[in-house]
């Protein structure tokens, strides 16, 4: 900005330069010499005519008072052309001052006033902003995202203690779908702030979406300590209700995200969440009618009672982590592995008693009351898919008669190898 004004200060200079240079050396030298020309030229003309009517007076062409009185007006003349010249060389030196004066006064004012209502003084005192602004004012939103992320890095830089500056930056990496980043910069956060919910919530949010949207034993631990220093902090309920919502536990994800609307936090999207809120009730609705059209079960179909339960090792295991999907099944003892019928619950609700029958039938040709013998699985799911997979948990009962009245009782003891 110095060397703005400087450049501006010499331009000016330059011109009032110019313009003493015009109104004082060259004029005064010019009009002199033209002033010198002409007294020399008046003079010579006086002489001129002067030796011509003395040559008519010798000749006797004029008498000598004609030669008298013309003399005299010839010298009058000569005397009127020498006052006239003296006093324009002394009107010359008295404006020689004023006129370069009053233009120079005119120049400086008239550039500051240009320059003060058409120029950028304003810009000048936040050019950075401004420029920024301007440059990136028309960048979609992806080269927005790219150009933020730019900038708090180079705020964390530039000072490595700026929590804000790298929180900010977190959130941006998770954004931009670089969990890893967004984890080591709440970490840093809280080495540098300590552990809030806060700080908490978002971090596991990243670790969530980092572990493909599920929840295991190290995310759960961040949970439960953010929840346990606030209940009601937006990023861990949001994130629940987000879980819950994948999992088709819709009422759960209600739940959650209602939790979070009506704590009127700030910083909370209504908008996004009141529609995530409608689409899980709308989920819901769907739901309830597909399990209310189902067709009612004969009274003497296979009506099989299942009582499942974890084994307290078993359990021990899975408190230490997220809660696992269970999925309760029937197969025929001697036909395709397809389930005759099928419950899915979770590893918390258990033990749970559960009643398998043909309303729960994959296909209108496979059902429990097609066949005389079945085999019941209860397999906890650690990756939360269908089938029997290596580090499973789960617990058979093998060629159960489909009339059997009596309670089944399993207990998941073993883990699949």
């Amino acid at each position: 900005m110095t060397m703005f004004w400087l450049a501006i200060m010499l331009l000016i200079v330059i011109a009032l330069f110019i313009v003493w240079r015009i109104f004082s050396a060259p004029e005064d030298a010019i009009g002199a010499q033209n002033d010198n020309i002409r007294q020399e030229t008046n003079i010579r003309l006086y002489h001129e005519h002067l030796a011509q009517l003395e040559q008519d007076l010798a000749d006797g062409s004029i008498e000598q008072d004609s030669f008298t009185q013309l003399k005299a007006e010839l010298d009058k003349s000569l005397l009127q052309d020498v006052e006239a010249s003296t006093t324009t060389v002394i009107h010359r030196q008295e404006k020689s001052w004023s006129w370069p004066l009053g233009i120079a006064l005119a120049i400086v004012s008239f550039s500051f006033f240009a320059y003060m209502s058409l120029g950028a003084y304003e810009k000048l005192n936040a050019p950075d902003s401004l420029t920024e602004q301007e440059a990136h004012q028309n960048l979609n939103p992806e080269q927005m995202l790219a150009f933020r992320l730019q900038q708090l890095e180079r705020e964390v830089k530039d000072d490595p203690s700026n929590s804000q500056a790298w929180f900010s930056l977190g959130q941006a990496y998770i954004s931009s779908g670089e969990f890893e980043l967004a984890i080591a910069a709440f970490d840093r956060v809280i080495e540098q702030v300590g552990e809030y919910a806060e700080l908490l919530g978002p971090k596991a949010q990243a670790m969530y979406y980092k572990n493909n949207q599920q929840i295991n034993s190290d995310i759960q631990t961040v949970i439960d300590k953010a929840l346990a220093l606030d209940a009601l902090d937006p990023a861990t309920n949001i994130l629940l209700g987000m879980n819950s919502f994948s999992n088709r536990a819709f009422a759960q994800a209600v739940h959650y995200w209602e939790k979070v609307l009506n704590s009127g936090r700030p910083g909370v999207s209504v908008q996004a969440l009141q529609g995530a809120i409608a689409e899980a009730k709308n989920q819901l609705q769907l739901s309830d009618e597909a399990t209310q059209g189902k067709e009612v079960v004969d009274a003497n179909a296979p009506q099989l009672i299942v009582n499942v339960s974890l084994a307290e090792s078993v359990q021990a295991q899975l408190m230490a982590g997220d809660d696992k999907t269970v999925f309760i099944y029937a197969i025929a003892a001697d036909g395709p592995r397809m389930p005759l019928a099928a419950v899915k619950v979770k590893a918390s609700d258990l033990p749970l008693s559960v009643v398998l029958n043909d309303s729960q039938a994959m296909t209108a040709q496979m059902r429990l009351s097609d066949v005389d013998k079945v085999h019941i699985y209860a397999v906890v799911s650690m990756q939360g898919s269908v089938g029997i997979k290596p580090g499973d948990y789960k617990a058979e009962a093998l060629h159960v008669e489909t009339l059997e009245k009596s309670p089944i009782k399993i207990e998941i003891t073993e883990q699949v190898q």
